[in-house]
């Protein structure tokens, strides 16, 4: 599979994650995200020089993420007195989706998105949340386990490529539309499927045949007949109207995605110790605040599907148990070739695996407290 097909599906995830805003009613409790950006005490007092950093990213205006950061950028500068501005510099102004990491280390921004999905190699670990069956089903469960687990496993990834990891905002699992029923794995067997799953061997395992189209014709394509299936997003389906012609959805919750934040060292240095804690803080706030922006757009998207006639086909747990367990060898897959970098991809997983089940049982405000009350310390030493 080539890597251009997936650079393609992150540029319209930028694009796409807008219209279908979050409802009035989050699926957490708004007050514990908005409340702790809208506070407007000086937490991290400062009297020193003001600061001015930029933060490039390839988001159009249009997109729902540009707010969302804003918001974290202006609790930081409220928390700091006015210490530290933050102006964004989107629509690939700076740089793109790809050579974030680059630009960064060489200071074209002080911070900005840098898709660890497309550097060559050195994110092996980073590349693990996106594979099959590894992070849990619920997004704000597999923040907190990217936060706990970043000092550790992902932090030196960045650090060995010259930038400080800021955040990594894990998204919403993919799921499936299509023109017939798929109620369980076997249903995919000697389908054509337009899959933008990130590489894998998927589609072997899986029995079905992948096909390989630009997303601005896969609505095209199931009209046509050409594809039977769609594996994508919410941000895929709503926009394209995906559920004209496909009137079957599966929440399969298999992979998901991530979009990575970096931090230039030198400007992280140059910072008095108040705002290096007040930007550092910020990150597991803003991590928070776009998932949620995440999870409210998804499930507004399903009483979308439903007025539109489609069938939402929920699965027990035991049936979300087959699917996991049929996708296993994908993750076995990966596995092989992470432990060819001479990396603990093996422990990674484990502790993935410990972390769910010792987080699984809090409720989505627990999770998200925990974080805002106490920010994991140690993704970046200072």
């Amino acid at each position: 599979m080539k890597i251009n097909k997936y650079l393609v599906f992150i540029s319209f995830l930028l694009l796409s994650f807008t219209s279908l805003a979050a409802p009035n009613t989050s699926l957490v409790n708004s007050s514990l995200i908005e409340k702790s950006l809208a506070d407007t005490q000086i937490q991290y007092p400062y009297e020193g020089v003001p600061v001015q950093w930029k933060f490039a990213h390839p988001a159009p205006p249009v997109s729902l993420l540009p707010p969302v950061w804003q918001k974290g950028f202006d609790w930081l500068n409220v928390a700091t007195g006015k210490g530290i501005t933050v102006k964004q510099y989107g629509g690939g102004t700076l740089y793109g989706v790809k050579g974030g990491v680059k630009a960064i280390r060489a200071g074209i921004a002080d911070a900005g998105t840098c898709y660890a999905l497309y550097e060559s190699k050195g994110f092996e670990l980073t590349n693990a949340f996106s594979v099959s069956t590894v992070a849990p089903e619920n997004t704000y469960l597999t923040a907190k386990i990217i936060a706990e687990l970043s000092p550790k496993y992902l932090r030196p990834e960045f650090e060995k490529r010259g930038v400080h990891l800021g955040h990594i905002f894990p998204m919403k699992p993919l799921t499936l539309m299509s023109k017939t029923p798929v109620r369980k794995p076997e249903d995919l067997k000697g389908k054509k499927i337009a899959s933008f799953m990130r590489p894998s061997n998927a589609a072997k395992v899986m029995g079905y045949e992948e096909i390989q189209i630009p997303f601005p014709e896969v609505y095209t394509a199931l009209q046509q007949g050409v594809i039977d299936a769609v594996i994508w997003s919410e941000m895929g389906f709503v926009p394209f109207k995906i559920y004209e012609q496909a009137k079957y959805f599966t929440d399969i919750n298999i992979a998901s995605g991530t979009i990575e934040t970096c931090i230039n060292k030198r400007s992280f240095k140059k910072l008095a110790i108040p705002l290096k804690q007040a930007v550092y803080d910020t990150q597991q706030k803003l991590m928070l605040a776009l998932v949620e922006k995440n999870v409210t757009f998804s499930k507004k998207a399903i009483s979308l599907y439903k007025e539109k006639g489609v069938e939402i086909i929920a699965l027990t747990p035991e049936e979300r148990g087959v699917w996991m367990n049929t996708y296993k060898p994908v993750k076995q897959d990966w596995l092989a070739k992470c432990e060819k970098s001479g990396k603990d991809c093996r422990g990674l997983l484990e502790d993935i695996d410990r972390l769910a089940a010792k987080y699984g049982g809090m409720s989505d405000n627990e999770l998200v407290k925990s974080l805002l009350d106490k920010p994991v310390q140690g993704i970046i030493e200072f």
